[in-house]
């Protein structure tokens, strides 16, 4: 059997595409993910923001935020404030 070592494959192009967008533009809010309600979207910005997900680690490396759109659903804003952030100091607006 023969044996071809490579990376394993990201879970999720989309959150490895939404990560590198947002490092190349640091500080810049962008919209990330649609969602049918507040309360996934929430669990979503909470998982980038605490580095959850891999693309969007270390922890603290990106602000996300939920809110809603008004139609009943979500969306989940966020933006790269460098690998150095501390989350604790955020600016939440």
């Amino acid at each position: 059997m023969p044996v071809q070592f490579e990376p394993l494959p990201s879970r999720s192009a989309d959150a490895d595409n939404a990560a590198r967008a947002l490092r190349a533009r640091p500080g810049d809010w962008a919209l990330v993910a649609e969602r049918p309600a507040i309360g996934p979207a929430s669990n979503f910005a909470y998982r980038i923001r605490t580095g959850k997900l891999a693309a969007f680690r270390p922890a603290g490396a990106f602000e996300a935020h939920a809110r809603s759109t008004g139609d009943e659903g979500a969306g989940v804003w966020a933006r790269y404030v460098g690998a150095t952030a501390d989350p604790a100091k955020a600016i939440h607006r």
